[in-house]
């Protein structure tokens, strides 16, 4: 497997100094490679990050700096806030109980999708290089579509505790569970809803645009997962309500769609249920977050007013929520499952900051190309019960997707 990696990585280098362009672009579509993993020697890593560094190295000896610096001029309006974000994980490695899994997890969190994002904003200088970038994602979530509609249909190839019968069966695709494929495909949904409804030519055509966003309705439907779903349809609402043309007939089919469910007995209760957190899902989510709250504001730590201000280190929720968990019925979860919460036990009360600030860039530097926040939208409320950032592929797309929002106006025409 490691010798099949490495020639996998080899290939794409020698791709990336021959069309290194293409090559940057296209990385986009590996992003769910990461599940494929291997170590070389004590270091694990996965092929995602082979050709990772190999589309880096391959591309900076055929360009050398040029593509370096001028993503980093393009990118000028996240200088503060990613500072603020590599302090802020910075701090939360020195706090993180295992030093060496925590440095892991910040090169595959932090810096790799920075340094990608980088050169990415330096080889993107025409609306055809741009275009490629949509191409590989729609590629990819097509591949992720097929075999999650291969697995609901069969029931093979579907992990437990989901391979059960039809009713209750929910896809993953190639992920481990059903919600890391609806985490992955809800803001590729937005985007692709957003270029699709907005008639954005310049960065995809619209049937394909349109394609795109029926393959991310048909996983989220397919991994049953109501974070996805409101998390999309939160961004879908807000482009048909910030539209003139759209605006009065989308507030009177909410208001009649809204009467209609409440109106019949069984969609009502289930609605109720759902919102309230009354079903299995959602109790479980409600006694996680508690037993987090009490672990980020116990001060009798050996910091003192180490975990409020700190939280428990990157990668360290698991073992540092141990002591607060008194629901053992339940298994303890990587992390917290709220966008708040997860980034508060990961990087502390200066990783939230950071975060805001990172969202505020991507609204203030998208007022060009407004439609680009509603990805920013679908990750924000999905993050509300999910995870919406700390996965190697998550974290890639999300600042994938940020650059794309503030890069400032491509060039038309197409290079020779």
């Amino acid at each position: 497997m490691l010798l099949l990696i490495v020639l996998l990585g080899l290939l794409w280098g020698f791709s990336a100094w021959r069309r290194p362009s293409l090559s940057v672009a296209w990385l986009c579509a590996l992003l769910p490679t990461y599940l494929i993993r291997t170590h070389f020697g004590p270091f694990p890593t996965t092929l995602l990050e082979i050709f990772w560094v190999a589309t880096l190295v391959g591309t900076t000896i055929k360009c050398g700096i040029k593509p370096w610096r001028e993503g980093i001029e393009k990118l000028h309006a996240w200088w503060i806030p990613v500072g603020l974000w590599l302090l802020a994980s910075g701090i939360a490695v020195a706090v993180a109980p295992d030093h060496l899994a925590a440095i892991g997890l910040w090169r595959a969190y932090i810096l790799e999708p920075i340094l990608y994002v980088i050169l990415l904003a330096g080889m993107l200088q025409t609306d055809a290089d741009r275009r490629r970038v949509l191409e590989a994602f729609l590629a990819s979530l097509a591949v992720v579509t097929v075999w999650a509609i291969v697995q609901f249909v069969t029931g093979k190839f579907i992990p437990h505790p989901w391979d059960t019968t039809i009713a209750t069966r929910r896809a993953t695709g190639p992920f481990p569970y059903p919600n890391a494929l609806s985490l992955f495909a809800a803001p590729l949904g937005a985007l692709f809803f957003a270029v699709a409804f907005f008639k954005q030519k310049k960065w995809l055509e619209p049937r394909l645009a349109w394609a795109g966003f029926g393959f991310t309705v048909i996983c989220i439907v397919l991994a049953k997962s109501v974070g996805a779903f409101v998390g999309l349809s939160s961004a879908i609402g807000l482009a048909l309500l910030i539209t003139k043309k759209t605006r009065w007939w989308t507030m009177g089919v909410i208001a009649l769609a809204i009467a209609g469910l409440f109106a019949v007995p069984v969609t009502r209760t289930k609605i109720i249920s759902t919102f309230s957190f009354h079903e299995w899902s959602g109790k479980v989510r409600t006694i996680i977050w508690s037993e987090t709250w009490n672990m980020l504001k116990d001060t009798s730590t050996p910091l003192g007013v180490g975990r409020p201000i700190f939280g428990a280190g990157l990668g360290a929720y698991p073992d540092v929520i141990k002591p607060y968990h008194a629901a053992t019925y339940i298994e303890i979860f990587q992390y917290p499952h709220d966008i708040v919460l997860n980034l508060w036990s990961e990087m502390g009360l200066l990783g939230i900051i950071a975060f805001l600030w990172i969202c505020v860039a991507w609204i203030k530097g998208a007022k060009k190309e407004r439609w680009m926040i509603l990805p920013l939208i679908a990750i924000v409320v999905h993050g509300l019960v999910d995870v919406p950032y700390f996965k190697n592929d998550l974290a890639m797309l999300f600042w994938i997707l940020a650059a794309l929002a503030t890069l400032p106006p491509l060039e038309q025409k197409a290079k020779s």
